[in-house]
């Protein structure tokens, strides 16, 4: 539940992202709610009620948005990298292994999101067996269930059987957290579950999360049929149709503005980039794990420049180091030379727009959920974007606050 009784954020800098920054600024939370941003001086003056948490040389943000993770790997023993279809086949022969520590995997992954500024997570998990772990985290989220149609039956079953499965897991969920439905890629789920799932989805008014044009394997699968994911499970037939992935993507019908697609590392062309805009699709960015799997650079500024929505993603601990998005940001902001402004929106607001919230989170604007983090560092004029982002990368989250309640606290603050 949120805090009793007002309370006032503040810190010798407020980023609000959508806003300019302020120095000296403060956030005013209200029943989990922000009601105001300015400056500490006003919003005292006019709230002598108020709890106040000050930061002098700290900085407030929006909290980070992570809009692609996968919570159930742990840190230290994953599959080698370097070849997708080799760290997959990995990862496969593993799973019966994993299952035995999944759970304690997500919960350590979510601590450490949390514990980096991370206050929303869109999160997959095969059938959103990762649920129960961010619900009881803090986070808010959503788990989107991948489901996998070779286990189940008919194209008709595969996607009857999600769709009551995300019901089931729907049931008795706190506030802010949910799940949705996953087609989890164009190389493990085929054409007419895909189809079938994207219908279904959409009739219901649900979001629908996809891994696509991931790797060169994925690449070379859809394109001629062949390489290493054509066998992934011994029988994926479906392949071979001498179009891009994306291409393929919306001849199935599974790119909408409803659909987040994660990676988009290989091979995506002008003609994709014009598809991606076209069908409104929003983008996950993950450069870390795109690296480890050989993977590629997503074109993120033409992506940008097309009107995509782009936010970040960490992936996994299996195909990246840490859960910290703004680690994960601080590396996208080096590989395509974005300022730190841009960064930060990547971070925040752009993933809230990826994801289809950002009415509620993203940026430091009254009527939003208060969903923001204080990070150790009083930066200066010069590009202050680019040093908190590197401050909080480097573990200096001082506190995150999510709905109005601090989900993490190392701070040191000083009373007013």
């Amino acid at each position: 539940m949120p805090e009793r009784g007002p309370t006032i954020f503040a810190a010798g800098l407020v980023l609000p992202v959508s806003a300019p920054d302020i120095r000296d600024g403060a956030v005013l939370v209200r029943e989990g709610r922000i009601a105001a941003v300015g400056t500490l001086e006003e919003l005292g003056q006019g709230n002598p009620d108020a709890q106040l948490r000050f930061f002098p040389h700290g900085t407030i943000v929006p909290g980070a948005v992570n809009a692609h993770a996968h919570l159930g790997f742990r840190r230290g023993d994953a599959p080698e990298g370097g070849s997708f279809s080799t760290w997959l086949a990995g990862l496969i022969e593993r799973l019966p292994e994993k299952e035995t520590w999944t759970a304690e995997a997500a919960r350590a992954s979510a601590r450490e999101a949390i514990e980096a500024g991370t206050t929303f997570m869109a999160e997959s998990s095969p059938y959103g067996e990762c649920l129960p772990q961010l619900a009881e985290s803090g986070l808010a989220g959503t788990v989107y269930a991948e489901f996998f149609p070779h286990d189940i039956g008919t194209p008709e079953e595969a996607v009857e059987f999600i769709v009551n499965k995300v019901r089931e897991l729907r049931e008795g969920l706190p506030e802010r957290v949910d799940a949705q439905v996953s087609v989890h890629s164009p190389y493990t789920v085929d054409p007419e579950s895909s189809r079938l799932a994207a219908r279904r989805t959409r009739e219901l008014g649900w979001r629908l999360a996809i891994h696509l044009s991931e790797s060169p394997e994925e690449l070379e699968f859809v394109r001629q049929g062949t390489g290493g994911l054509a066998d992934i499970f011994g029988r994926n037939e479906w392949g071979g149709v001498g179009v891009s992935p994306v291409r393929y993507a919306e001849s199935i019908e599974l790119l909408a503005p409803s659909t987040i697609a994660a990676h988009l590392a290989t091979g995506v062309s002008e003609e994709d980039l014009e598809i991606l805009a076209r069908t409104g699709v929003a983008a996950a960015h993950c450069p870390r794990s795109n690296e480890f799997l050989g993977c590629g650079v997503s074109p993120v500024p033409r992506m940008l420049e097309r009107g995509v929505r782009v936010g970040m993603g960490t992936d996994g601990l299996w195909s990246s180091p840490s859960m910290n998005l703004f680690e994960e940001t601080l590396v996208a902001v080096r590989l395509h030379g974005f300022e730190g402004a841009t960064g930060l929106e990547l971070a925040t607001l752009g993933g809230a727009r990826a994801l289809g919230i950002e009415a509620e989170t993203g940026s430091l604007e009254a009527g939003k959920l208060a969903d923001l983090a204080v990070v150790d560092v009083d930066p200066g004029d010069e590009d202050p974007a680019r040093e908190v982002i590197e401050a909080a990368a480097g573990g200096a989250v001082l506190s995150t606050v999510v709905g109005g309640v601090a989900v993490y606290d190392s701070a040191t603050e000083t009373a007013g």
